[in-house]
């Protein structure tokens, strides 16, 4: 552990804030949550309540584009966005929907995975000792289809999961009628994956997470943090009521954490991605396993009191009340999947999820203090990823050499991947070009020496797994244009000359 990080403050109560707390004050932290609502409930009591591993891809796939005014018009659609507020966030909309192409959503799913693996287990262990443990939930997922042609409507995104190993089973009419009592015979394909689950009572569960935190002496504050100051020891937080002095301090507030991040070099654009839950108790209908409906888009999970759907994504709706056709659409789909159920009484929830322009979360340690950590920007995973994320903060904290690279959730966003791929490929181009006598006999010595530091000359087996690579082609010439750049006498234009289009890039 760096020696002058010993009391940590958390911005959050959330699962984000919870989960760095609990894996802080294991490892001998003296932590303090500050949390501006009561147990952080608005961040992480509602939504499907899944642990889903298999949520790996964003929400936005190859030709959103094309499908979302269909979506905004559509009585039906999962889509809403409140005028004027869109208009106010129209540029951050325009850059999200830059990252929907196939080569950006593999590259997002490919670092989602690790978030997300194993999170069963994950939950587990960060439960463990304490009475929350007994809401998690292991059981199969079922993504449910009116027929096998809108399955393979969803083709790009089973073949990222088959990629990334997970296993499907498809189930057929008969089988799905026994699976899920009381569906629609509309309905008559199922894709089923194993090894997932849910939080049977999320709100109890945040809860007894936060009764085991308290008993290993976390303390918590109801507060509202106003500013964050630093100099070269201590971090100040200011709240409404009070000043807090600590050695550290981790932001995990949800879509609130961007502009406490701003000044230590986090300037990330982050919006509100409304979702909304319609709970109904007293159900005939009884489930087994959670629903994924991958017609009307909507997650169903099984309640103590009854079942609950999730779903629908709503932007720039940060300071507007909810939207009541949000609660309307939800029950006209659950009446539609189940036309028989009876129920006793509906429970409506709405809540604010951190949105990146990436669809990937901030997380690790800030490069401008190295006394700030992020923890925040999950959209709609955050509960399946929260331990992990806390787990992760905590070896950063702690510097722990078996670290995962974080580079993906820092650096990206500052520049999208087509930049920093090919800039982190630099080494393996060097490898890979050096093959070519005639390129090696042109590097300097220093160059040679780092070189054979580097892994030397790529050997056959390499040469093959970088060529599949989609940044290759960028990567190599831009390794080209770095040689090109090292002759003695080069002419190059003043910075000024590229002042506009410096700006307009950045803008």
């Amino acid at each position: 552990m760096e020696k002058n990080l010993k009391h940590i403050a958390i911005i959050g109560g959330g699962i984000m804030g919870i989960s760095s707390a609990l894996y802080l004050i294991r490892r001998g932290c003296k932590v303090t949550i500050i949390e501006k609502e009561p147990n952080g409930e608005p961040a992480s009591y509602g939504n499907a309540s899944w642990l889903s591993s298999s949520s790996i891809t964003p929400v936005l796939m190859p030709g959103a584009i094309f499908k979302i005014p269909k979506m905004l018009f559509s009585r039906d659609g999962p889509l809403f966005l409140k005028f004027p507020q869109t208009l106010k966030i129209m540029p951050w909309l325009i850059k999200y929907l830059t990252y929907s192409s196939e080569e950006k959503v593999n590259y997002i799913s490919k670092h989602l995975t690790p978030l997300l693996a194993n999170s069963i287990d994950e939950h587990k262990k960060l439960a463990q000792g304490t009475d929350a443990i007994q809401w998690i939930k292991e059981s199969p997922f079922l993504y449910i289809y009116k027929n096998k042609t809108d399955y393979i409507k969803d083709s790009f995104t089973w073949n990222i999961r088959k990629k990334h190993g997970f296993k499907i089973l498809e189930i057929e009419k008969d089988e799905l009628d026994e699976l899920v009592p009381g569906l629609s015979k509309e309905y008559t394909f199922a894709i089923k994956i194993d090894k997932q689950g849910y939080i049977s009572d999320s709100k109890n569960y945040l809860n007894d997470l936060i009764e085991g935190y308290k008993k290993l002496g976390g303390k918590i504050i109801q507060d509202k943090v106003i500013d964050i100051l630093s100099d070269e020891k201590k971090i100040n937080i200011k709240t409404e009521k009070s000043e807090i002095l600590v050695d550290g301090v981790v932001i995990a507030a949800g879509v609130y954490s961007d502009k406490l991040s701003k000044k230590f070099g986090a300037n990330v654009p982050l919006q509100s991605e409304r979702g909304y839950h319609l709970e109904l108790s007293d159900t005939n209908v009884k489930l087994n396993f959670p629903l994924m409906n991958g017609y009307l888009k909507l997650a169903i999970a099984p309640k103590p009191s009854g079942i609950r759907f999730a779903g629908l994504v709503e932007f720039g709706s940060l300071k507007s009340s909810p939207n009541k056709k949000a609660y309307d659409l939800l029950l006209r789909n659950a009446l539609s999947m189940f036309p028989d159920i009876i129920y006793g009484n509906k429970k409506e929830w709405s809540g604010h999820r951190p949105a990146t322009i990436d669809s990937l979360p901030l997380i690790g340690q800030s490069s401008k203090d190295e006394k700030v950590f992020f923890a925040y920007g999950h959209h709609h995973i955050g509960l399946t990823a929260g331990p992990k994320t806390g787990e992760l903060i905590s070896k950063a904290v702690f510097r722990d050499n078996d670290q995962m690279d974080l580079s993906p959730y820092k650096i990206k966003k500052y520049f999208v991947s087509d930049v920093v791929e090919p800039i982190k490929n630099h080494v393996k181009a060097k490898r890979y070009l050096a093959r070519n006598q005639k390129y090696y006999q042109i590097l300097s010595e220093a160059s040679k020496t780092s070189l054979s530091l580097q892994g030397g000359v790529m050997d056959n087996l390499e040469t093959k797994e970088f060529e599949k690579e989609h940044f290759f082609d960028n990567s190599i010439k831009l390794r080209e244009f770095d040689e090109g750049a090292k002759k003695n006498g080069l002419k190059i234009k003043s910075i000024d000359e590229y002042k506009d289009l410096l700006i307009s890039k950045l803008s």
